[in-house]
């Protein structure tokens, strides 16, 4: 990114003698813009959007009414705030949109039936399993999303096999961590916009620590898998654990449903794929990767305006 998009760079050197706030008082303008905007957020009082925009604009409006600046100032900084992170957005916006598309199109659930028929009653596996399922729950980067998936099939499990929910919320989170170091994640989001730099530029720099951090988490998920069946965790062979949700059930509840798209998994493997190696290997925008993926998934999940919308 250019030193002309940062806006910090464009706030003109205030002269002695000026009738202009003073640099202290500047300062502790912007501690109290932040602390009032996070009181506003923990008190739940409005959502994020809001409360940025709003306080942020009595923040401009003191500065102009004191002469700090002036309104055309004011509006270059928002110019040049927007330009500097507007990659970014575009990233988060249309990366969640593909990972929703690929959700409702009931590709996610398909890959979760089939790992989980493949556990049965073992401890150890439904542990590491529950790790791979929020994994793959996060790839959109939204927390409530990977809660979503993971436990409501989750939990009926691990009550049925009397394993303790704590140890489901600890690797569940665990996976949320190491995913959310991917570029459209939160974490990376916000790191590669201070640097000014494209998040996958980051991401790709972090790739080997993210595989490693991948490891540990399996890892912590396959040593409290053990911890929990010493507890006593399990069932009998004779008894068949049947998972909340996400048995044949689940499979017919899609075909009925009229976003679900079975007969085209094949097809949105291989797309989700393509846009994760792409991520990888292509010199072009990561968010204009996802842009394309969006294009080919919508057009062929949902052809025709009606559908698509």
């Amino acid at each position: 990114m250019e030193s002309s998009n940062k806006w910090y760079e464009k706030v003109p050197v205030q002269k002695e003698g000026e009738n202009a706030m003073s640099e202290a008082m500047l300062a502790l303008l912007g501690f109290a813009t932040i602390i009032i905007v996070i009181a506003l957020l923990l008190r739940n009082v409005t959502v994020p959007a809001l409360a940025f925009v709003s306080v942020s604009t009595v923040t401009g409006a003191i500065l102009v009414a004191t002469g700090t600046f002036t309104i055309e100032e004011m509006g270059e900084f928002v110019t040049a705030g927007v330009s500097g992170v507007h990659g970014t957005a575009a990233l988060f916006i249309f990366s969640v949109l593909f990972f929703g598309i690929m959700t409702d199109v009931g590709m996610f659930d398909k890959i979760i039936n089939a790992l989980m028929k493949k556990v049965g009653s073992n401890v150890v596996g439904v542990a590491m399993m529950t790790c791979i399922i929020a994994m793959i729950g996060h790839l959109d980067g939204g927390g409530a999303s990977t809660f979503l998936i993971t436990i409501p099939a989750m939990l009926p499990v691990y009550k049925r096999l009397n394993m303790r929910p704590t140890t489901l919320m600890l690797i569940c989170v665990s996976a949320m961590g190491v995913m959310n170091l991917l570029p459209w994640g939160g974490p990376t989001m916000r790191a590669a916009t201070v640097l000014g730099i494209e998040p996958n530029a980051l991401w790709k720099q972090i790739i080997p620590m993210q595989v490693v951090g991948i490891f540990i988490a399996l890892g912590t998920a396959f040593i409290w898998g053990n911890i929990e069946k010493k507890r006593g965790a399990g069932t009998s062979s004779a008894e068949k654990i049947e998972y909340g949700g996400i048995e044949d059930e689940a499979v017919t509840d899609d075909e009925k449903n009229e976003l679900a798209r079975p007969k085209l998994f094949v097809f949105n493997v291989i797309v989700t794929l393509v846009v994760i190696v792409n991520l990888v290997l292509a010199k072009v925008p990561s968010y204009y990767i996802f842009m394309v993926g969006c294009a080919v998934a919508l057009f062929v999940n949902y052809p025709g305006a009606k559908n698509a919308g």
